[in-house]
């Protein structure tokens, strides 16, 4: 007998949408060498599909009663060989007495003349169609003519209603429930292993995590956390244009996210956020689309749904749990303008760098015509020394504080700044120097010193 979805899972048909979700991560978990058939990680895929949608699972309860209804029918009308021989020999009885009935009164009684019909005459109009009043059972004997027709007629609806092109909104502990397992940290780290840096990830297929790669590209070394696993990664595709890197992490077992596409997305609708901001795992926020902003490459959402540094390559979901977007960054000069970028771009992925993107320089407003040199300074950078090839992170505060943290060491410094001109003045404590500022966009810094050029790119969260 083929098994239901609840037996696939091992759980009760009167199973939470919780315990629905923790069945399937418990099964996914198991390597594929213990699996009894090559056919089940599909099934049970399609079990929690089911199962974890209200609406969907109703109506496959429905179809369940439907199949049980139809069997048990099967069984009570097959008869035993007992009952269909006992019915053979009534049968024979009756027919046998109704034809010596019918033999004897013919013979009794006498011969009658047939009655002359006459023909049928055609009613006159008038007559026709006049309104007759039917009688009571001739009223019955319409009305049920009237249900047979209708019966044999109609076509029956089906026991099962057809999928729903949109799937129910749920709640947003329902959809953390179910997402959790498949959001994960992101550390950078260098070549000693030390954690220099850290994002967000979202599984999208078998032992692959997506994240943003002006994460991943801040360090040699690269791990995935899932509550208390780390596992090893690397970088299997950097797209920089895009802004997304494919991470292949070797033995993982977290199950993949539903993937959907902007195409569906309008503004105005409510979505999550699910990441790591400030390191902090697994937190989700809420918003909305505030905007949708086309772009050369295709549309970035805008988004109130609130991100911080170390959200960037974080998952935002629609109400049905499907990923719409990859969380990115924020916008410097503004409040509450995030920005994900769409997961279409995840199947368009390919090898490029960041110089051929044009999506950012028309999400980010460049200010650059408006803003002063100082203001355009304020914000986070990654840097590179041209001469060394050290990098590092500038951290330039509205107040004039600057913070210099290198990525290859634990090393950081804080410097007071100011801007005169074309001319970055920088001191401590005991010495003051000063670099010449090239060229500053919102997006691009390049300095010149007396031993040193730097060039930076604006760091997008």
């Amino acid at each position: 007998m083929k098994k239901t979805l609840y037996q696939i899972l091992d759980v009760d048909p009167k199973a939470s949408t919780e315990e629905i979700v923790s069945a399937h991560a418990r099964l996914m978990s198991v390597r594929d060498t213990q699996w009894p058939d090559s056919n089940m990680p599909g099934l049970v895929q399609q079990a929690r599909e089911i199962l974890g949608d209200p609406q969907r699972r109703a109506a496959y309860d429905r179809s369940l009663v439907a199949s049980n209804a139809i069997e048990t029918s099967s069984a009570s009308e097959e008869p035993s060989f007992l009952e269909a021989w006992g019915k053979w020999i009534a049968g024979a009885l009756v027919l046998g007495a109704l034809t010596w009935w019918g033999t004897t009164r013919r013979e009794t009684l006498p011969s009658q003349p047939r009655p002359i019909v006459p023909p049928l005459v055609a009613l006159p109009s008038t007559i026709a169609s006049a309104p007759q009043s039917p009688s009571p059972s001739a009223q019955q004997d319409a009305a049920s003519m009237q249900r047979n027709e209708t019966d044999t007629v109609a076509t029956p609806s089906p026991a099962v209603p057809p999928p729903l092109a949109v799937a129910a909104a749920r709640s947003a502990e329902d959809l953390f429930a179910e997402l959790s397992p498949s959001i994960a940290r992101v550390n950078v780290m260098d070549a000693f292993g030390r954690v220099i840096g850290f994002g967000s990830g979202v599984v999208i297929d078998k032992e692959a995590v997506l994240t943003s790669c002006h994460v991943a590209v801040l360090g040699p070394k690269l791990a995935v956390k899932f509550g208390d696993f780390v596992l090893p990664a690397t970088i299997q595709l950097a797209d920089e244009a895009f802004d997304m890197c494919r991470l292949h992490v070797a033995g993982m077992r977290s199950p993949p996210v539903s993937i959907s596409s902007v195409a569906a997305v309008r503004t105005g609708q409510r979505v999550y956020a699910i990441g790591s901001p400030q390191g902090l795992e697994l937190t989700i926020s809420e918003g909305i689309v505030s905007a949708l902003r086309k772009v050369e490459e295709g549309t970035v959402i805008q988004t109130t749904a609130p991100i911080s540094p170390g959200s960037s390559g974080g998952g935002l979901f629609d109400l049905s749990g499907h990923l719409i977007g990859i969380m990115t960054f924020q916008h410097r000069y503004g409040q509450n303008l995030n920005f994900a970028l769409p997961a279409d771009w995840i199947g368009q992925m390919r090898p490029r760098q960041a110089s051929e993107a044009s999506w950012r320089s028309t999400a980010i407003a460049d200010r650059s015509q408006s803003a002063t040199p100082a203001t355009l300074l304020i914000g986070r950078w990654l840097c590179r020394d041209w001469t060394t090839g050290r990098t590092s992170q500038y951290s330039f505060e509205a107040d004039g504080r600057l913070g210099v943290a290198f990525n290859d060491t634990r090393d950081a410094v804080t410097l007071r700044y100011g801007v005169s001109g074309k001319t970055l003045q920088m001191s401590d404590a005991k010495q003051s120097f000063s670099s010449v500022i090239e060229e500053l966009t919102a997006q691009k810094l390049i300095l010149h010193g007396r031993e040193r050029s730097i060039a930076c790119e604006r760091q997008i969260r």
